[in-house]
């Protein structure tokens, strides 16, 4: 053997080992259907359900192929939300799809961020339950897991970002809308069955939220969904999947999002406050779909035809870096005097229900207006008056200081914000 050819292979064999070094394992996190009420650290580490007094949260993987790991994980989970004591009350339910870099394993941040999240919901809906004289609703997280860490070393991490969104792309075109749909059934299943009773409960509500390749993980699950149901009859309210879809620095096209961008533009008549039923939102600083996502993409679509240069940069830029798709801002608030003093939620004595309740009032109020403020949380979203002021499809830039970068989803300002934004969705309407 030549002296280069020896060269070659040993460059080769290192780039191997590398790669088969830096590599993240493809397999079930969550192999055991009991559900886990210890308290113990670790002891939940492979329950597919982790109960507490506050909330439920329930895990359910997917392969890179898009298929569940065991359809069993799921079934246990739906088996669960329509028992009896979670029919008695109703649910809130929300479901994440984590992004890039993450996975289902007990020791991932998002899965402890997302504990804290829903331990939050279960705090102001017990707040709520006693202000509206009702029992509480169940908060049940579901959290969907799939291998969007698949390096554990750099550079194999970093340049896993394209093989993630083709592996994203087959979940999303895979079981997960089989999943939401099954979902959404618990949901219409509950309203079902207290439909005209005198002690009817609190609506379940259902949002959904996905992050980054979750986020494009989530659109390409319910994107015919949403567009067969928005494209209703005109003078009817819009429909939507469950009660909120929100997506925070989904990794996709905008040309993807033109058919829902379109619909919503057309539509002539929305309801006097109107909710928002698709939210899109994408930090300024967000340098994974501002820079390395067109640049992936302007090398996959090299030989792609296109009509204009307007459609092919709605093909090679993520939606929310998309400037002629945003429709509103999300900025902090300006700074009058001393900063407010950090309430705990249980010290809160209702507040944040009156706040909920008067940001749904204003809601109402702004809601026939174009360039209309809303204060929620320390942030300011602001409509920038080129759409509809009831379109409820918002596509919003958000300003660094409430989320800094791709990651950034669980800064203390964005939650805030968004404990807030959905609390007042979840009113009970009377």
């Amino acid at each position: 053997m030549s002296r280069s050819n020896m060269i070659i292979r040993s460059i080769v064999a290192l780039a191997l080992a590398g790669v088969l070094a830096g590599c993240a394992g493809n397999t079930q996190y969550r192999t055991s259907y009991e559900p886990c009420t210890s308290r113990e650290q670790d002891a939940c580490k492979k329950s597919s359900m982790e109960e507490t007094a506050s909330y439920l949260l329930g895990f359910v993987e997917f392969d890179d192929q898009g298929w569940l790991w065991d359809r069993k994980q799921a079934d246990t989970l739906i088996d669960r939300l329509v028992s009896k004591d979670a029919t008695e009350s109703g649910l809130i339910m929300v479901v994440y799809v984590h992004g890039w870099r993450h996975n289902a394993s007990f020791a991932d941040d998002n899965v402890a961020s997302f504990r804290g999240t829903l331990q939050r919901i279960g705090s102001y809906e017990q707040l709520a339950s006693r202000n509206e004289g009702r029992p509480p609703r169940k908060v049940a997280g579901v959290y969907i897991g799939w291998r969007g860490l698949s390096a554990d070393l750099e550079p194999f991490r970093t340049l896993s970002f394209w093989d993630r969104k083709n592996t994203a792309d087959k979940v999303g075109h895979g079981g997960l809308t089989d999943l939401l749909i099954r979902l959404e059934e618990v949901q219409l299943s509950h309203l079902a069955i207290y439909e005209g009773g005198k002690n009817r409960p609190a609506q379940t509500k259902l949002i959904v939220v996905g992050h980054s390749f979750g986020g494009q993980m989530v659109y390409s699950a319910l994107s015919q969904i949403l567009i067969d149901r928005f494209s209703g009859v005109q003078g009817e309210e819009p429909q939507t999947f469950g009660d909120l879809v929100i997506l925070v620095n989904p990794a996709f096209e905008a040309a993807r999002f033109a058919p829902l961008h379109d619909l919503s533009g057309v539509r002539t008549w929305y309801p006097d406050g109107q909710l928002p039923l698709v939210v899109i939102f994408t930090s300024e600083t967000d340098q994974a779909t501002k820079v390395a996502f067109p640049l992936g993409r302007q090398i996959s679509t090299l030989f792609d035809s296109y009509r204009n240069g307007e459609q092919k940069q709605a093909d090679r830029q993520a939606v929310g870096q998309y400037a002629p798709y945003r429709t509103h801002e999300l900025r902090p608030l300006p700074v009058t005097g001393a900063p407010p003093p950090v309430v705990a939620a249980g010290d809160s004595k209702g507040n944040d229900l009156r706040l909920a309740q008067s940001a749904r009032q204003q809601w109402i109020d702004l809601s026939s207006r174009n360039g209309w403020d809303l204060d929620l949380g320390g942030a300011r979203l602001s409509h920038l008056g080129k759409s509809g002021p009831r379109n409820p499809f918002y596509l919003v830039a958000v300003d660094k200081q409430i989320i800094d970068g791709h990651g950034d989803i669980w800064n203390p300002t964005f939650l805030e914000f968004m404990r807030q934004f959905i609390l007042f969705t979840t009113i009970v309407k009377e």
